[in-house]
C-alpha cells in the first residue's frame, strides 16, 4: 500500500499539443474555487508563445518530493497532505504568507500564487477540486481534451 504522505495518487496533465489557449479552464477554476471568473485566481494558467503554435500550461505537479511542503513552516496546518489521496494542498485559512512553498517549488515557473485576503497575502495551488464531486473542473470543462486527470501507477 502506497505512503500518502510520500506519494500522490493524480495530477492534472496539460496535453499543450491539444490545448488552443481558450482559457476556459482557468475561468472555471477561479470560479470553482473562489466564485469569480478571474485568470489571477486560478490555479492553472495557461502561457502563450509569441507564435501561437504551443500554449504549455503551469499547474501543480503534485511531486511527490513536496518540497513546498517541507518549507512550510506550518505544515500539516497551512500546507498539507490529503491522507486518503496524497493530494498536496493548501488550507488558506491557515496559510500566514511566508511564500515559502512558492519558494521551494522545484518547476521552473512555480504553480504556487499568492492573492489578497484581508489586510495580509494568502498562497493557494491546485489541489484537484478534492473536494468536488467529479475531480478536477478544469478537466471536466475544457473542450479541446487538453486537461487529464490522471492517476498515478501505483507501486
Amino acid at each position: 500500500m502506497p505512503d500518502a504522505k510520500r506519494d500522490a495518487s493524480s495530477v492534472v496533465v496539460h496535453k499543450k499539443t491539444l490545448c488552443r489557449a481558450c482559457r476556459i479552464c482557468e475561468l472555471v477554476c477561479s470560479a470553482t474555487h473562489d466564485g469569480a471568473c478571474s485568470a489571477h485566481l486560478s490555479r492553472i494558467h495557461i502561457v502563450a508563445d509569441d507564435f501561437g503554435f504551443s500554449f504549455p500550461a503551469t499547474i501543480c505537479a503534485q511531486c511527490k518530493s513536496a518540497d513546498c511542503y517541507g518549507a512550510c513552516p506550518r505544515a500539516d496546518r497551512a500546507l498539507r497532505i490529503d491522507p486518503d489521496t496524497g493530494t498536496r494542498y493548501i488550507d488558506e485559512s491557515e496559510c500566514d504568507g511566508c511564500g515559502s512553498c512558492a519558494e521551494a517549488c522545484p518547476l521552473p515557473r512555480s504553480p504556487i500564487w499568492s492573492k489578497p485576503a484581508g489586510e495580509a497575502a494568502v498562497f493557494f495551488k491546485c489541489d484537484l477540486c478534492r473536494d468536488i464531486e467529479g475531480g478536477p473542473q478544469c478537466v471536466e470543462m475544457c473542450p479541446w481534451d487538453a486537461l487529464v486527470h490522471k492517476q498515478r501507477k501505483q507501486r
